[in-house]
């Protein structure tokens, strides 16, 4: 029996991408760089945070998670968004693999918290948490 050799390779060059306050460095006056997990972890934050419908020719793009800031806070809110939490990010950012997702209530500040806990597809497979507050801006 032949053995196929495959062209599949794990990535070795790092994840990178700009740093979205687009905050001069002091030092270099130029755009500052996210890099491997500090990268990914801001492209999950901005998926997540982005409203369906806002990106260009694919509607279904972005978690909408402010969608749920008003809602009566329960079980079933609760569980729709781990759920549409996770299928976001499997379906838009094959960087990571969901492993947990908490959502907590913050009703004294009219917010949520969002804790999730991915793996890093990549050489290393770094597990790390990645959490934000979900709240109204004005």
């Amino acid at each position: 029996m032949a053995t196929i050799d495959s062209n599949i390779r794990a990535r070795t060059k790092p994840y990178s991408d700009f740093d979205f306050p687009f905050k001069k460095h002091p030092v270099t006056k130029d755009v500052p760089i996210k890099r491997d997990v500090e990268a990914v972890k801001q492209s999950v934050r901005n998926i997540l945070l982005t409203r369906r419908g806002e990106k260009f020719f694919d509607p279904d793009f972005g978690g909408s998670l402010t969608e749920f800031l008003f809602e009566n806070f329960d079980i079933v809110v609760e569980a729709e968004m781990e759920e549409r939490i996770i299928n976001t990010l499997k379906n838009y950012e094959p960087r990571v693999k969901v492993l947990n997702v908490e959502v907590s209530d913050l009703s004294y500040r009219n917010a949520l918290n969002v804790k999730i806990e991915v793996e890093i597809l990549s050489p290393e497979n770094v597990i790390t948490d990645i959490e934000f507050i979900i709240e109204r801006l004005r």
